[in-house]
């Protein structure tokens, strides 16, 4: 998708001897959004925001050795030669400049920058495109895509997602934590961001008054050929669009909800720190018990760290396994400044979201499956929303009210439109999806925020793919039939009919699908080597959710009530 950047300036943080002032220059090609207030505790939202920082710039891919550090050496031996070049052209070029500034001003000269400003951006686009097909690795890189920001009518908002798209941070922030008097317009814009703005984070201090502003003096210039604003044309990644449309639905999807004190964040973080592990799996077990606190079991150690905090409020006793770890190391900033975590889970092996709750502030850390297995090309969390079914007319009475409210409850929206509350949670999962929404779980409600200003569709994310959605199709008709689900040295074989086809997978302890068989032709021409096909993908459904998602209500237990009728 082409999107356009428009900013005046860039963000910076201006520090003085008494004050400091945190200005963010926000996109002048989108809705009129702008805020100014002075921050309570500037220290909290330091080590916040710098948390959320370690989120952008989050990569756990592996990645193999390169000899960066042996060049960089040899560089270094070539400093008195690069400083001497260095100086002599920087004499030419005063030289230069001095005689063309000696010199009229060509006729022509703006006609021929606009001419040659298209060409470059033509060759940009394409540039980007190719890189985007072929390297979208390097593409993530050179590539940025800046932050999101929401000012609500309670709360002001970031939003951001890592390099290897498998991480998502939101740090939210009350309105009550700022000071005096507040200039705000609602609305949700992106903000110029660069790394270096994190350093320069790293200034603010107790003793100065600082301030939070989103820079209004930008909206009043004009966008197009006015004077120093800087604009940029990306072509955002379908993968990017798509991921943040499936965290956004992902924190409405029904969850076990698990309190945790400050203290068993910090054993698990500090032990992970300390260990690596050499085998599998790789999992924190999360053993659950009605009336009792969640203990944590991180694997494979089988090392336990029992949390003293609420105890739990599920129906059943149960086992949730969750991967990608490592990726938690996000957190450790913020223990010093926490008073309790929340941890939402949405399964096995399935995304899982921690909330840190920071006084005035919340961060809002989602994760998915485990680092590989990123928001987008992960088929788990797509397969299960895929189900709740809204009617457009649901989905534009809903998107009308939130719009105008900007934040409501389901039973709020539900009360307000005349709609049952089940299609209202339809409704909102599917806004959430296509980027329009966000569940805030510390206010238990929605919030109206557009990632970008449209909502995203197939035009923009592209369709789905087959595969995925022939899988789906299978799991939710209960075409699979499990013949065999046995233990093998530590892994898991399962053995099942999908369809006509007899098919086969075999998982580690991690839950990675190592090995499979099917006989359709799918498999026979690309094995594994394209993602499963779609009775590979029924069976996995069928393995890891099973029954549960059968019968849990707003899932597949409604859809099937509904046929048999």
């Amino acid at each position: 998708m082409r999107y356009t950047l428009a900013y005046k300036g860039s963000s910076q943080v201006a520090a003085g001897p008494y004050r400091t002032a945190v200005k963010l220059a926000p996109n002048l090609a989108r809705e009129r959004v702008w805020f100014d207030g002075q921050l309570r505790d500037p220290v909290r939202f330091r080590e916040a925001i710098s948390a959320l920082h370690d989120v952008v710039v989050g990569d756990e891919r592996f990645h193999r050795k390169d000899k960066a550090v042996y060049e960089a050496f040899l560089e270094r031996k070539k400093l008195e030669e690069a400083e001497l070049r260095s100086a002599i052209v920087a004499r030419e070029t005063e030289k230069a400049l001095a005689e063309v500034k000696a010199r009229p001003m060509p006729k022509g000269l703006e006609a021929d920058f606009r001419r040659l400003h298209q060409v470059y951006w033509q060759k940009r686009r394409r540039w980007a495109r190719e890189l985007m097909l072929f390297d979208p690795q390097l593409f993530r890189h050179l590539v940025p895509c800046d932050p999101v920001v929401t000012v609500a009518p309670d709360a002001v908002f970031f939003e951001c997602f890592a390099k290897d798209e498998s991480s998502y941070g939101c740090l939210l922030l009350d309105r009550n934590g700022f000071a005096g008097k507040q200039d705000a317009s609602v609305g949700t814009t992106n903000v110029d961001y660069s790394l270096g703005l994190f350093d320069h984070f790293q200034t603010l201090r107790s003793y100065r008054e600082t301030r939070l502003h989103v820079d209004p003096e930008g909206f009043e210039v004009s966008t197009e050929g006015a004077s120093g604003v800087r604009e940029e044309k990306i072509d955002l990644p379908p993968s990017w669009l798509r991921g943040f449309g499936q965290i956004s639905a992902a924190t409405a999807l029904p969850s076990r909800r698990v309190d945790l004190p400050v203290e068993a964040v910090y054993s698990m973080l500090a032990h992970l720190r300390r260990h690596r592990e050499k085998r599998g799996p790789r999992s924190i077990r999360f053993d659950l018990a009605p009336g009792r606190p969640a203990n944590l079991v991180l694997d494979p150690w089988e090392v336990v760290i029992p949390s003293r905090g609420r105890a739990y409020e599920g129906e059943r006793k149960e086992e949730v396994k969750v991967w990608g770890r490592r990726r938690l190391m996000v957190l450790a900033r913020l223990l010093p400044i926490a008073d309790r975590f929340e941890v939402h889970l949405l399964g096995s092996g399935m995304p899982h979201i921690w909330v840190a709750h920071l006084g005035e502030m919340r961060f809002v850390l989602a994760l998915s499956g485990w680092t590989a297995n990123d928001w987008t090309s992960g088929g788990n969390l797509q397969l299960l929303s895929g189900t709740w079914q809204p009617t457009p007319s649901a989905v534009e009475r809903s998107a009308t009210f939130l719009r105008g409210e900007r934040t409501a409850s389901a039973g709020e929206i539900a009360a307000a439109t005349g709609q049952d509350e089940g299609a209202v949670k339809a409704a909102m999962h599917r806004l959430c999806e296509q980027g329009q929404a966000i569940y805030d779980f510390s206010a238990g409600a929605y919030r109206w925020r557009q990632v970008v200003d449209v909502a995203l569709g197939e035009a923009q994310l592209g369709p789905e793919p087959e595969e995925l959605t022939k899988g789906r199709a299978l799991f939710v008709e209960r075409k699979v039939k499990i013949a065999r689900d046995e233990r093998i040295e530590g892994k898991r074989l399962v053995v099942a009919k999908v369809k006509t086809y007899e098919c086969e997978s075999l998982f580690d302890a991690d839950g990675v699908q190592t090995r499979a068989r099917c006989g359709c032709s799918h498999f026979h021409r690309f094995k594994l080597k394209k993602g499963p096909c779609r009775h590979l993908i029924a069976l996995r459904l069928q393995a890891t959710v099973g029954e549960d998602f059968m019968t849990a209500d707003g899932f597949g237990g409604s859809l099937f009530r509904k046929k048999s009728r």
